[in-house]
């Protein structure tokens, strides 16, 4: 009994381990991978209002690259900062997460941006990780 209990805490202590490596893993980024679409804000909005199920598997988990028109600009509590491009809807937009201090890019509203990043599905808004901006007017 004692050996069994002994193999239950050693397994225990193995899979937390491994919990808390990918829990603290940093993220990859985007900057390597190749998009399965570019889409127009708009257009992805409306997709995923149209048919959520069908989007999330065309582009949950996925790399995809988005364009528009810049809404707002915000940070949230831990420093991160959110791009939020319009798509002519009050209620929602596309919410483009950028999660790395140093490559936060100085975006301002009203700005034409092309962002890349992983998608993450629909919120309110539609939401992409990981982003990174690929170019901006």
């Amino acid at each position: 009994m004692r050996k069994v209990i002994i193999l239950l805490a050693i397994i225990g202590m193995t899979a937390a381990s491994f919990g808390f490596y990918y829990y603290i893993k940093p993220r990859s980024g985007v900057s390597g991978l190749k998009p399965v679409e570019i889409a127009d804000a708009k257009t992805l909005f409306e997709n995923y209002n149209l048919d959520e199920n069908g989007s999330n598997t065309k582009y949950l988990g996925k790399v995809v690259e988005v364009y528009g028109i810049v809404k707002a600009v915000e940070q949230d509590k831990r420093g991160s900062m959110n791009v939020l491009i319009n798509v002519g809807d009050e209620m929602g937009s596309v919410n483009c997460q950028f999660e790395k201090q140093d490559e936060m890019p100085a975006v301002q509203k009203g700005n034409s941006v092309l962002i890349k990043g992983i998608c993450s599905g629909l919120l309110m808004d539609v939401v992409m990780v990981d982003c990174e901006l690929i170019k901006q007017n």
